[in-house]
């Protein structure tokens, strides 16, 4: 079966480069992805106190976890960000870290939450995300 996904970009909603409002998808094979911190396998912090830094090793272990499910991350339909401490000041970099991870066209849609701590010391921030793969 093959997988389908549109991305909708309505005049009514603002509508950002990073995230896609509305996402649709329709066949194929739904993956979910545990949320991610920037840890390497060995438990060690990658980017300690560097937002940037911790979210592109998290892109980049999720596109290596995607992979093993036969996806990439124009395949990705939602996504869901959560930062500890999150300011306005933080959106150029959390907008570059996407941008660099999706490209111009593929973005999924987006929710990014500000949280009080994550379940793993320093992390700064935690990604998880669902896509959507033809059988």
């Amino acid at each position: 079966m093959v997988a389908k996904i549109e991305r909708i970009r309505s005049d009514f909603l603002w509508n950002k480069q990073h995230f896609t409002n509305l996402v649709t998808s329709a066949g194929g094979k739904t993956i979910h992805l545990s949320g991610l911190v920037s840890s390497t396998p060995e438990g060690e912090l990658v980017g300690p106190s560097d937002l940037g830094a911790q979210m592109d090793y998290i892109y980049d272990t999720i596109r290596k976890s995607l992979a093993l499910a036969g996806a990439t991350p124009a395949n990705i339909v939602r996504q869901r960000v959560f930062i500890v401490g999150l300011q306005l000041d933080h959106r150029p970099v959390i907008m570059k870290a996407m941008k660099n991870f999706y490209g111009q066209n593929e973005s999924a849609a987006s929710t990014c939450v500000g949280v009080p701590a994550l379940l793993v010391e320093g992390a700064m921030v935690e990604i998880d995300v669902t896509a959507v793969v033809g059988d």
